[in-house]
């Protein structure tokens, strides 16, 4: 019979990248995964030109202040240790991507990058200082992030998540505790608690209470994720509503209460707003361009929508 034994990969998913190459959606997980790929060819033509980009603490104070950025980009080919981090960086980076849209994972990003480079060189820790380089450490701190904010997920063999990024952690700080470098052990520890700070703001880690959501650094936490519900636009889509959005609005009608009814149970026009913002987004960008906040709405509404 045909096609009894033909075999298919499954359907590569779609995500909110900057820009498509062929079918690949270019995303800023795809792009740091890219650059670290090319900084092997670079690091094979002129080792000493790609010394230049990653971080130490002395070079830092001596003014060359790029390199608290271009750390995580440099990513030497010494062993298969590097494309086995750059593929676990594929991984956790779109786990966090996906749910939190590629703008706040950029920022995000950036925030792990940045502040534990800059604070551990003002603090000026040990004698030695602090080098980085390469995604492994970012490539940790999201780790941490899913395993925290998917405590039932699984790996390989079964081990659970939260138990891998238990052990990459613990591996980690008792190997740069035995060899006192203090300096590179606040940094790590530094990723990770920015990782967990910022994710905490962009609406995952719910279950960790102990870490404050603040508004002014999170405003969607305390307001309708929908962008201005009933206002037309949506934050997600920049198409704008026209007659049929009207026209649905009017169909919709009042409910009159009466003795035969009740009240009413179903959607309310705001509700309705939402819904339809929601819809319209998930046929702009699929349900993957939906955030975490959003999917949990849509599921309330939907549920509301059929008398449930």
């Amino acid at each position: 019979m045909p096609g009894r034994y033909e075999f298919s990969l499954p359907e590569r998913p779609m995500r909110d990248g900057w820009f498509r190459i062929g079918t690949l959606d270019v995303t800023t997980t795809a792009l740091l995964v890219g650059l670290g790929v090319l900084s092997m060819f670079l690091y094979a033509v002129s080792p000493t030109f790609v010394s230049n980009f990653f971080f130490q603490t002395e070079m830092v104070r001596d003014g060359e202040l790029w390199r608290l950025v271009t750390w995580p980009l440099l990513n030497p080919p010494t062993s298969i240790w590097v494309v086995l981090t750059l593929a676990f960086f594929w991984f956790v980076g779109h786990q966090v991507e996906d749910r939190v849209g590629r703008v706040p994972f950029t920022v995000l990003i950036a925030a792990m990058t940045l502040i534990p480079g800059a604070l551990v060189t003002i603090l000026g820790i040990d004698r030695f200082g602090a080098a980085a380089f390469g995604l492994g450490l970012l490539g940790i701190g999201l780790l941490v992030v899913f395993a925290l904010d998917n405590p039932g997920a699984m790996f390989m063999f079964g081990i659970p998540a939260w138990v891998l990024a238990a052990v990459y952690v613990a591996i980690d700080v008792l190997s740069l505790t035995g060899a006192r470098r203090w300096s590179q052990l606040v940094m790590e520890l530094l990723v990770i608690v920015v990782a967990l700070f910022g994710c905490r703001q962009l609406g995952l880690l719910d279950n960790l209470e102990f870490i404050p959501r603040i508004p002014a650094v999170a405003p969607r936490a305390s307001r309708s994720p929908y962008g201005e519900v009933g206002g037309g636009r949506s934050g997600g889509t920049k198409r704008g509503r026209g007659k049929g959005r009207k026209a649905k609005g009017k169909r919709s009608g009042t409910v009159v209460a009466g003795p035969w009814g009740g009240e009413p149970t179903g959607p309310s026009p705001l509700e309705q707003a939402e819904l339809d913002v929601l819809l319209d987004k998930i046929g702009e960008g699929g349900l993957d361009s939906l955030n975490k906040m959003e999917r949990k709405r849509l599921d309330e509404l939907s549920r509301k929508m059929r008398g449930n």
